[in-house]
C-alpha cells in the first residue's frame, strides 16, 4: 500500500498542513522541532490508530488547542482507495473513520494499512530489556493476525484485573480467592495462546531474518532469534501456566503482582552462536536492527499480500554515513519510504537521483516548500 497525501489540522505544532506523496522515497527535511517527526506520527495514527510514540491522545493537539485532526487518502496493491479521518477532542475522545464509517475497534484497522518503524527508540530493541523485545514481536503479529491482537488485548486485560486483586490483598490483608481464581483462569486462556502464537512466529520468521540480514553483511556472520517464555513447557502450555502461578502463588501475594505470563518473556538475540547484547559491537547492533526491520517488512507483506510502507524518523543520527547510505539503499527499493533528516548531507544525492524522490521542507510546523525528483 502507499499513502498519497495527508492533512493535519492542530497536530503538534501543525496548524494546518497539507502533503503529497511519491510512491517512491519521501524526505521530510527540517530541523530540530519543526514538525518532521509529527508527519510520521500522523501516519501511524492512520495505521495503527495511535502514535508510535507511545504518547497519549491528550498531549498530541496544538498547544492552546484541544483538538486535532488527521486526513488521508492510501492505495492498496490491488488499486482500492481508501480515506481515513481521525479526530480527537478533549470532551468526546478520539474518533476513528474509514470511507466516512466510524470505525469502533482497533482491531478492524491495525494490518488494514501496513507499517514498519524504525526511529531512534528502537536501538533499544538490541540492547535493552526484554519489553523492547516483546513490543517488537507483538507490533509484526498484531499488524498479520486480528486474532493474535485481540487474545493481547484480553489478555493484557486480565493481567491488569489480576494484579488488582493481588495488590488490594496485599495491602488489606483479605485476599478475594474466587475473584482471583476467575482472572487466573482468562489469564491462563489468553496468555497461552499468545505464548504459541509468538513461538509459531520466531520459528518462522527466523529465515526471513537471516535473508535480510546477510543482503547487508557479505559472509562470516550468523545471527538467529530465540523465543525465551518466563517458564518451560513440560505438557501443554496452558497446563504448565496454571503449574508455574501455583509455585509461585505466595511469592506473588506478598509481592502483589503476577510473575510469570507472556508479560515476562524474552527473545533472544544471537550472534555467532553469542549472545548479541553481550558480546556484538555498537555497529553489529545497528545492523541486526536494520536487518530486523528489512525482515519484518518482508515477513508483513508475505503474510498479508499487502506491500507496508516503510518510516525511519531520525535514524541518520544513529547510523553512519557508510551504514545509513547502504539502510537506504535496501529499503528505498522495497516500497513506499518516508525519511526524516535535519538536512541533505547524510544522503548520496547520486542514489537519490536514480529514484523516484518527493522532497518536504518543513519549518515551524509548515511545509515551507516540496519539489519532486525523478
Amino acid at each position: 500500500m502507499r499513502f498519497k497525501k495527508v492533512q493535519l489540522e492542530n497536530f503538534r505544532n501543525h496548524s494546518e498542513s497539507s502533503l503529497e506523496f511519491t510512491p517512491g522515497v519521501n524526505l521530510i527535511i527540517g530541523g530540530n522541532a519543526q514538525g518532521k517527526t509529527s508527519i510520521l506520527e500522523a501516519l501511524s495514527y492512520v495505521c495503527l490508530t495511535k502514535s508510535f510514540l507511545q504518547q497519549s491522545d491528550f498531549t498530541v493537539p496544538k498547544f492552546g488547542t484541544d483538538l486535532f485532526a488527521i486526513e488521508a487518502a492510501m492505495e492498496g496493491d490491488r488499486s482500492s482507495l481508501n480515506h481515513a479521518r481521525i479526530v480527537y477532542s478533549s470532551g468526546t475522545g478520539k474518533k476513528y473513520f474509514l470511507n466516512r464509517n466510524e470505525v469502533r475497534r482497533s482491531s478492524e484497522v491495525i494490518g488494514m494499512f501496513p507499517i514498519v518503524m524504525l526511529s531512534p527508540g528502537d536501538f533499544a530493541l538490541t540492547t535493552g530489556s526484554p519489553a523492547e523485545r516483546r513490543k517488537f514481536a507483538d507490533m509484526v503479529l498484531s499488524q498479520i493476525s486480528r486474532s493474535y491482537l485481540e487474545e493481547l488485548v484480553e489478555y493484557r486485560r486480565a493481567l491488569k484485573q489480576r494484579n488488582k486483586i493481588l495488590l488490594d490483598g496485599k495491602i488489606s490483608n483479605i485476599l478475594d480467592k474466587d475473584m482471583l481464581a476467575a482472572w487466573t483462569d482468562a489469564l491462563v486462556a489468553h496468555g497461552s495462546r499468545v505464548m504459541t502464537k509468538r513461538e509459531e512466529f520466531l520459528s518462522d520468521f527466523q529465515e526471513t531474518f537471516k535473508s535480510a540480514y546477510s543482503t547487508l553483511v557479505e559472509s562470516g556472520e550468523a545471527p538467529g532469534l530465540y523465543y525465551e517464555p518466563s517458564f518451560g513447557s513440560r505438557d501443554s502450555v496452558q497446563d504448565t501456566f496454571h503449574k508455574e502461578l501455583e509455585r509461585v502463588s505466595r511469592v506473588e501475594r506478598a509481592r502483589g503482582a503476577t510473575l510469570v505470563g507472556p508479560h515476562r518473556d524474552d527473545i533472544r538475540f544471537v550472534l555467532n552462536d553469542r549472545s548479541l547484547k553481550e558480546f556484538a559491537s555498537q555497529g553489529q547492533h545497528k545492523t541486526f536492527l536494520v536487518a530486523l526491520k528489512i525482515a519484518e517488512f518482508h515477513y508483513i507483506r508475505k503474510m498479508l499480500g499487502e506491500t507496508p510502507v516503510m518510516l525511519l524518523d531520525d535514524v541518520m543520527t544513529e547510523l553512519d554515513y557508510r551504514r545509513a547510505t547502504s539502510t537506504i539503499g535496501v529499503i528505498s527499493g522495497l516500497g513506499q519510504t518516508f525519511i526524516t533528516a535535519t538536512d541533505m548531507l547524510s544522503f548520496d544525492e547520486k542514489f537519490l537521483d536514480t529514484v523516484s524522490t518527493r522532497y518536504h521542507h518543513v519549518k515551524e510546523g509548515s511545509v515551507v516548500y516540496e519539489h519532486v525528483g525523478i
